[in-house]
C-alpha cells in the first residue's frame, strides 16, 4: 500500500471514481480531551486518511489548538439528504482518524462517517501513558 497526499491522489485513475461518488464536502470538527472531556489536549497530531485502491490517501494533517480542537476540516463526501421516495438516508464515506501525542497512548484510531454539507464532531479520548505520582510502583 502506497501512502500518498490528496494532491498526488488527484493524479491517479482512482480519483475520478472517488470524486464521482463524493462530489460534496463534509466538515469535521475534532475535539481531543482527557479526564472524561474535562481537560483539552493541545498539540495532538490528527491524521485523516482513507484506503482507496492501492493507496492510503492523506486528506488532512494538523494539530489541535489550546482548546484541544481542530475545526472546519473539509473532506469529500456524498451528497446528503433523505430520499422520501425510497425511504433511504444518504450515503456516507468513512475516513480513518488517527491521533498521536507524546506521553499519551501511542495511537488513537477512530472511523468517521462523513456526509455532504454536514458538520460531524469527533471526540478523541486521550489516555496518558505517564505514571501518576503515588502510583503502585512506589513513586
Amino acid at each position: 500500500m502506497n501512502f500518498i497526499s490528496y494532491d498526488d491522489f488527484k493524479n491517479t485513475d482512482d480519483y475520478q471514481n472517488f470524486i464521482k461518488e463524493n462530489p460534496d464536502i463534509g466538515y469535521l470538527k475534532v475535539m481531543a480531551f482527557t479526564a472524561y472531556q474535562a481537560v483539552p489536549v493541545e498539540g495532538v497530531e490528527i491524521l485523516i486518511t482513507k484506503d482507496i485502491g492501492n493507496n492510503r490517501v492523506l486528506f488532512f494533517k494538523g494539530y489541535t489548538n489550546s482548546s484541544g480542537i481542530i475545526d472546519n476540516i473539509q473532506l469529500p463526501a456524498p451528497k446528503s439528504g433523505y430520499d422520501a421516495k425510497d425511504f433511504k438516508i444518504s450515503n456516507y464515506t468513512i475516513y480513518d482518524l488517527t491521533a498521536i501525542k507524546q506521553d499519551f497512548d501511542t495511537i488513537q484510531k477512530y472511523y468517521v462517517g462523513m456526509f455532504g454539507d454536514i458538520q460531524v464532531i469527533q471526540y478523541v479520548k486521550m489516555i496518558t501513558d505517564v505514571p501518576m505520582k503515588g502510583d503502585n510502583n512506589g513513586n
